[in-house]
Protein backbone atom coordinates (compact mmCIF):
# COMPACT_ATOMS: atom_id res chain seq x y z
CA UNK A 1 0.00 0.00 0.00
CA UNK A 2 1.20 3.27 -0.66
CA UNK A 3 1.05 6.54 1.15
CA UNK A 4 0.43 10.14 -0.38
CA UNK A 5 1.43 12.71 1.61
CA UNK A 6 -0.94 15.57 1.95
CA UNK A 7 -1.81 16.98 -1.20
CA UNK A 8 -1.49 20.63 -2.69
CA UNK A 9 -4.25 22.93 -3.28
CA UNK A 10 -2.53 25.72 -4.70
CA UNK A 11 0.89 27.22 -5.33
CA UNK A 12 3.48 27.91 -3.14
CA UNK A 13 4.75 31.46 -2.25
CA UNK A 14 7.92 30.85 -4.38
CA UNK A 15 6.60 29.37 -7.26
CA UNK A 16 4.13 32.41 -7.39
CA UNK A 17 7.39 34.77 -7.35
CA UNK A 18 9.02 33.04 -9.76
CA UNK A 19 5.86 33.16 -12.67
CA UNK A 20 5.63 36.98 -11.50
CA UNK A 21 9.96 37.50 -12.09
CA UNK A 22 9.27 35.85 -15.42
CA UNK A 23 6.25 37.76 -16.48
CA UNK A 24 7.96 41.12 -15.64
CA UNK A 25 11.07 40.62 -17.63
CA UNK A 26 8.64 39.56 -20.43
CA UNK A 27 6.81 42.59 -20.14
CA UNK A 28 10.55 45.10 -19.42
CA UNK A 29 11.50 43.45 -23.18
CA UNK A 30 8.73 43.94 -25.05
CA UNK A 31 6.79 46.99 -23.58
CA UNK A 32 8.51 49.40 -25.23
CA UNK A 33 7.76 48.36 -28.45
CA UNK A 34 4.02 47.45 -27.53
CA UNK A 35 3.74 51.59 -26.73
CA UNK A 36 5.73 52.16 -30.06
CA UNK A 37 3.63 49.68 -32.00
CA UNK A 38 0.24 51.70 -30.56
CA UNK A 39 1.49 55.36 -30.92
CA UNK A 40 2.22 54.18 -35.13
CA UNK A 41 -0.83 52.61 -35.09
CA UNK A 42 -2.56 55.93 -33.64
CA UNK A 43 -0.32 58.29 -35.61
CA UNK A 44 -2.10 56.19 -39.07
CA UNK A 45 -5.44 56.69 -37.71
CA UNK A 46 -4.86 60.40 -37.07
CA UNK A 47 -3.49 61.02 -40.63
CA UNK A 48 -6.76 59.43 -41.91
CA UNK A 49 -8.78 61.76 -39.69
CA UNK A 50 -6.94 64.79 -41.43
CA UNK A 51 -7.59 63.69 -44.79
CA UNK A 52 -11.51 63.15 -43.62
CA UNK A 53 -11.53 66.82 -42.46
CA UNK A 54 -10.12 68.03 -45.76
CA UNK A 55 -12.53 66.04 -47.74
CA UNK A 56 -15.23 67.08 -46.08
CA UNK A 57 -14.09 70.77 -46.36
CA UNK A 58 -13.81 70.41 -50.03
CA UNK A 59 -17.37 68.99 -50.19
CA UNK A 60 -18.76 72.09 -47.87
CA UNK A 61 -16.90 74.36 -50.39
CA UNK A 62 -18.05 72.92 -53.16
CA UNK A 63 -21.41 72.56 -52.39
CA UNK A 64 -22.12 76.13 -50.64
CA UNK A 65 -19.92 77.91 -53.04
CA UNK A 66 -17.89 79.55 -50.32
CA UNK A 67 -14.10 79.57 -49.92
CA UNK A 68 -12.65 77.90 -46.88
CA UNK A 69 -9.25 78.55 -45.36
CA UNK A 70 -7.15 75.52 -43.13
CA UNK A 71 -4.52 76.51 -40.65
CA UNK A 72 -2.02 73.34 -39.30
CA UNK A 73 -0.24 74.45 -36.79
CA UNK A 74 1.70 72.54 -34.06
CA UNK A 75 -0.89 69.55 -33.41
CA UNK A 76 -4.02 72.04 -34.51
CA UNK A 77 -6.31 71.83 -37.25
CA UNK A 78 -8.34 75.02 -37.59
CA UNK A 79 -10.82 75.59 -40.41
CA UNK A 80 -11.90 79.17 -41.48
CA UNK A 81 -15.14 79.35 -43.23
CA UNK A 82 -16.48 82.46 -44.74
CA UNK A 83 -19.21 82.65 -42.94
CA UNK A 84 -17.25 83.54 -40.13
CA UNK A 85 -17.55 79.76 -38.56
CA UNK A 86 -14.63 78.79 -36.91
CA UNK A 87 -13.57 75.01 -36.19
CA UNK A 88 -10.73 73.80 -33.87
CA UNK A 89 -9.47 70.05 -34.03
CA UNK A 90 -6.67 69.08 -32.02
CA UNK A 91 -4.66 65.69 -32.21
CA UNK A 92 -2.55 63.29 -29.64
CA UNK A 93 0.48 62.38 -32.08
CA UNK A 94 0.86 63.76 -34.59
CA UNK A 95 2.62 67.41 -35.02
CA UNK A 96 2.30 69.47 -38.20
CA UNK A 97 4.55 71.76 -40.31
CA UNK A 98 2.94 75.27 -40.23
CA UNK A 99 0.66 76.01 -42.68
CA UNK A 100 -2.29 77.71 -44.82
CA UNK A 101 -4.90 75.83 -47.09
CA UNK A 102 -6.96 77.52 -49.63
CA UNK A 103 -10.06 75.77 -50.69
CA UNK A 104 -12.31 77.67 -53.74
CA UNK A 105 -15.37 77.03 -54.75
CA UNK A 106 -14.50 73.84 -57.35
CA UNK A 107 -12.48 71.86 -54.71
CA UNK A 108 -9.30 72.50 -55.24
CA UNK A 109 -6.98 73.33 -52.35
CA UNK A 110 -3.92 74.88 -52.91
CA UNK A 111 -1.17 73.97 -51.80
CA UNK A 112 -1.73 70.58 -52.82
CA UNK A 113 0.70 68.80 -50.03
CA UNK A 114 0.73 69.17 -45.57
CA UNK A 115 3.92 67.97 -43.69
CA UNK A 116 3.97 66.01 -40.44
CA UNK A 117 7.00 66.11 -38.60
CA UNK A 118 8.46 62.97 -37.55
CA UNK A 119 10.51 63.27 -34.53
CA UNK A 120 13.06 60.57 -36.71
CA UNK A 121 12.48 61.48 -40.29
CA UNK A 122 12.13 65.05 -39.72
CA UNK A 123 9.57 65.74 -41.84
CA UNK A 124 7.06 63.89 -43.65
CA UNK A 125 4.37 65.28 -46.29
CA UNK A 126 1.87 63.80 -47.69
CA UNK A 127 -0.82 64.88 -50.69
CA UNK A 128 -4.32 66.38 -50.26
CA UNK A 129 -6.74 64.24 -50.90
CA UNK A 130 -8.98 65.31 -54.11
CA UNK A 131 -12.71 64.52 -54.49
CA UNK A 132 -12.97 65.39 -57.73
CA UNK A 133 -10.26 62.77 -60.67
CA UNK A 134 -10.57 65.41 -62.96
CA UNK A 135 -11.16 69.32 -62.03
CA UNK A 136 -13.10 71.01 -64.00
CA UNK A 137 -11.09 74.39 -65.17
Amino acid sequence: MMFHSKSSQGFSLIELMIVLAIMGVAMSLTGGLVVKAVSKRTEIIEIKKVENIFKRVMYKSYFSGLETHISIVGNTVIVHSSENEKEVIKFEVIQFVPEDFIINTKAQIFPNKYGIIDPIKGPLFYSTPAIFDNYAE
